[in-house]
């Protein structure tokens, strides 16, 4: 027991370096894994080069099958196009019926039969002529008929056999040439072919599990396997690619042609077909690879436990400190790295409350000691103007006017003292301003004019107090009174937007210079300022929030706050 103690208190003890080495040590078995892996890409490249060169060779053997055959109808297609008795039957200008008849049956006929007899292959030979011989089955068709396709100028611009594919029916064109007369007529030989039996030599290829993809000059699909309905076009675009990925699966790529039509044949197979022949090699390395890797998991689980656990539980209590809970849960007397980093995290948190309360809660009332004291704060040189106004107004005219004054100051410090309450209905923050808008009009003898547009949607949601008076004295000292020329006007606007609320004051006066505009809610004040409103903003409901000022000098200035909708309850 004691042994087993001291072993524990060893390995604890031990430096975190040296558990890092008996680590690595432990992972030895890496170079079983990479030399597995090296085996398995190694057979598999074997395959894919042996199996790629095996069907290489049949895709070209396959291919020349198929150009065999091509080449077999070309040659009979050429001995009908030079038989003489056919040149001439065809360049004839027929003046009985019988003439017709005889050429048809006797020569035509015959030497179609006979070439479709030889080669049962050919589904149809057909004379397209420019001479006056009647339709007569498929065997003679009048040339007229043929004029409006796609490939009779095609046909008419060369010496050669053409071949062509229109859906599943393969056909060649050639011309037929007279060089005895003089005017020669214009004929045009046409055969069909058996398009199943034509491709037949790929049908070894496509039992293995390879799709066979057959494609003109022009990258139009002549032939296709089953299984590549929807790859024709990838291939006709990516033509020079060894591999390619469809349908979740990798296929090799192979590519041959057929000279005597022009066609390009592609060979598509997966490689998991190619490599299915060495499943058990693989397996087994696969097998010895998971065995190696068990072992090492194993080996590694037990260690990593033993290292991390201590670092786990610090984990946990970093995590648990970030929600707030400066509480420290893990400790450690061991004298390695982790042991040095569980002491040094406590004595981090430690230092952190004593900053916290230091500063951060120090901070916190002095916020909101500065934000008591703005609100109480009031311009005495206004009150004491408004008193002298009033007991100037009593003695020297005796007016009825003196109630209505005491009245509006009462009013105005009702509101703004609020029995010292921060928050405030909108409703008694616009019958603040108000009333101190009818103090300000009697002391300027009406001299401009105000307009209100108030939304009712918002008179009984809570706002700060007293932050609107602020933006009215401001408009009236730095705005209207300082205007020399025609009548001064205040607007005071405030309504719902989304889900704030949005006050906007302008006025008429000799605006602010664009170079101000930037400093005027940054710069401190020695009063209830611009700048104090707006930091009030910003420090009860985010950085998003609290005032924009835009001015256009000799035009006017607006001012708008916004802070967010909160309704009383």
């Amino acid at each position: 027991m004691k042994v087993w103690q001291s072993l524990k208190q060893s390995i604890r003890d031990m430096r975190f370096q040296n558990k890092i080495k008996l680590a690595f040590l432990l992972i030895s078995l890496i170079p079983v894994i990479v030399l597995g892996g090296f085996c398995f890409i190694e057979t598999r490249s074997l395959l894919l080069a042996q199996s790629e060169a095996d069907m290489n060779a049949n895709l070209k053997q396959s291919a020349q099958a198929v150009n065999s055959q091509l080449n077999t109808y070309n040659q009979i297609s050429t001995f009908l196009s030079f038989n003489q008795a056919v040149i001439n039957a065809a360049n004839h200008t027929y003046e009985s019926a019988y003439d017709m008849y005889d050429q048809l049956k006797n020569v035509i006929d015959q030497n179609f039969f006979t070439a479709r007899f030889l080669n049962t292959d050919i589904e149809r030979i057909t004379l397209y002529t420019g001479t006056n011989l009647p339709k007569h089955g498929n065997t003679v068709i009048p040339i007229e008929e043929i004029t409006n396709t796609y490939w009779y100028s095609e046909v008419m611009e060369t010496t050669e056999i053409l071949w062509f594919v229109e859906e599943n029916t393969i056909f060649s064109v050639g011309q037929i040439f007279n060089t005895k007369q003089k005017d020669p007529k214009t004929n045009i030989l046409f055969t069909q072919i058996d398009y199943d039996s034509l491709f037949q030599p790929f049908q070894p290829l496509q039992s293995s599990g390879a799709q066979i993809l057959v494609t003109d000059a022009s990258g139009k699909s002549v032939y296709s396997s089953e299984g590549l309905k929807g790859l024709a076009d990838l291939t006709a675009i990516d033509k020079s690619a060894d591999e390619l990925r469809w349908n979740g699966k990798e296929y090799t790529v192979l590519q041959s042609d057929i000279p005597i039509s022009g066609w390009n044949v592609y060979l598509y197979k997966p490689i998991s077909l190619i490599t299915d022949s060495a499943k058990l090699i693989i397996v087994t390395i696969v097998l010895i690879m998971i065995g190696c890797i068990i072992a090492v998991a194993m080996t590694g689980t037990f260690f990593s436990r033993k290292i991390l656990s201590r670092i786990l539980k610090l984990h946990k209590n970093m995590k648990l400190v970030g929600t707030g809970v400066l509480e420290v849960t893990v400790s450690s007397d061991s004298k390695d790295e982790i042991g040095d980093l569980i002491r040094g995290f406590g004595n981090m948190v430690e230092e952190t409350k004593t900053l916290i309360n230091k500063v951060y809660v120090e901070e916190i009332a002095r916020k909101e000691y500065e934000m008591r004291a703005l609100q109480a704060q009031i311009n005495p040189h206004f009150l004491y103007n408004s008193l002298s106004l009033i007991n100037w107004r009593a003695i020297r005219i005796r007016a009825n006017d003196i109630s209505e004054m005491a009245q509006l100051l009462s009013t105005f410090y009702r509101t703004t003292l609020n029995k010292g309450d921060n928050m405030i209905l909108v409703s008694d923050e616009i019958l603040n301003i108000q009333s101190y808008m009818s103090i300000q009009l009697i002391m300027h003898s009406n001299n401009f004019e105000v307009e209100y547009e108030i939304d009712d949607e918002i008179l009984y949601c809570l706002m700060p107090n007293l932050m609107l008076q602020p933006l009215i004295e401001n408009a009236i000292i730095h705005g209207i009174e300082n205007k020399e020329e025609g009548g001064g006007k205040i607007s005071v606007s405030a309504k719902q937007e989304d889900q704030c609320i949005v006050f906007v004051v302008s006025d008429n006066g000799i605006g602010i210079p664009s170079e101000r505009l930037p400093h005027l809610l940054v710069t401190k004040s020695k009063g209830y300022g611009l700048k104090n409103v707006h930091d009030r903003a910003k420090l009860m409901y985010g950085p998003e929030y609290g005032l924009t000022i835009s001015s256009t000098v000799e035009v006017g200035t607006q001012v708008t706050l916004i802070i967010p909708m909160n309704r009383s309850e």
